[in-house]
């Protein structure tokens, strides 16, 4: 995570409940930019996410949105999946019925089938670069280098 999350993490609070019924310490929330500065990922891309399912901010009063410090890791790990091409709608299904510790093949099938499909596909993206790579590797004298 980014060294500067801490620097980006503002006095919005939210009051929450403790188990008690008394009122728990205030969480500090960030705004769209500094959550924008915490991740890397631009203030358009988190308003997409949201108008995807994918995030749920909280809002002022004003209409400003309020992230939750544990919205961080969700924005990376939807980054970290995009990157690796699962879909919005595939990674909604993921965040909707993964959570840690679940075992998925037992509380989501529709989400096991996917992450089957994923991986597969995956694995034939894998196997393409690979032939592309020694493929390169061939005409540039690199080969030997790849045994």
């Amino acid at each position: 995570m980014s060294a500067g999350l801490g620097e980006a993490i503002t006095t919005g609070r939210a009051r929450e409940r403790g188990p008690d019924g008394a009122a728990a310490r205030p969480r500090r929330q960030l705004r769209i930019g500094e959550m924008s500065g915490a991740t890397g990922v631009s203030e358009r891309l988190l308003r997409y996410y949201e108008s995807r399912g994918l995030l749920n901010p909280h809002r002022t009063g004003l209409g400003h949105r309020l992230y939750d410090p544990e919205d961080v890791s969700r924005v990376l790990l939807i980054r970290f999946l995009l990157d690796g091409g699962v879909s919005t709608q595939n990674i909604s299904l993921l965040i909707d019925c993964a959570h840690e510790g679940i075992d998925i093949s037992t509380t989501c099938e529709e989400l096991a089938a996917m992450l089957d499909e994923e991986y597969e596909r995956i694995s034939r993206e894998i196997a393409s670069l690979r032939r592309t790579r020694q493929y390169i590797a061939v005409l540039t004298g690199r080969a030997a280098s790849l045994a």
